[in-house]
């Protein structure tokens, strides 16, 4: 009896560190290798990349989200009929295995499914950040030599 309650105190512990993944993005049927998202305006106007690739401490879970079928079904954009009050941009540029990719563009506040939240919210926590103004390119160039 004490070691199965040892074993459940165990695995408790070990659940409640865990960090939660959407259900959707558990069975990732597309690998997702490289993700740049690319955050630009708010208040003070800023421009910044976050690049996660699979050497990314952190990264498996952002690239699993991504590579799910519901991450990939999104739609090319999704936005506000009024961009105004200093919100902030984004473009994510998800690359799979077999060279492709899907680039989703959205804006802050903006009705979209959780999931794209969801890969904006933990590629911002985990990514690694690339010096202001860095281009798209450049970010795969570092990713590539990363």
């Amino acid at each position: 009896m004490a070691r199965t309650t040892l074993a459940l105190a165990a695995a408790c512990a070990v659940a409640s560190v865990a960090p939660a993944v959407p259900v959707a993005a558990a069975p990732a049927s597309t690998a997702a290798t490289a993700i740049v998202l690319e955050r630009t305006g708010g208040f003070a106007g800023r421009s910044d990349t976050f690049v996660v690739d699979r050497s990314t401490v952190g990264g498996r879970t952002p690239l699993r989200a991504a590579g799910s079928a519901e991450f990939r079904s999104l739609r090319r954009s999704y936005q506000l009929r009024n961009n105004c009050c200093d919100r902030y941009t984004y473009r994510i540029t998800v690359s799979y295995r077999h060279g492709r990719s899907k680039t989703v563009d959205t804006v802050q506040g903006a009705p979209a499914p959780r999931i794209l939240g969801y890969v904006i919210d933990e590629v911002q926590r985990v990514g690694r950040q690339t010096p202001e103004g860095l281009t798209r390119k450049s970010a795969e160039r570092l990713r590539v030599a990363g």
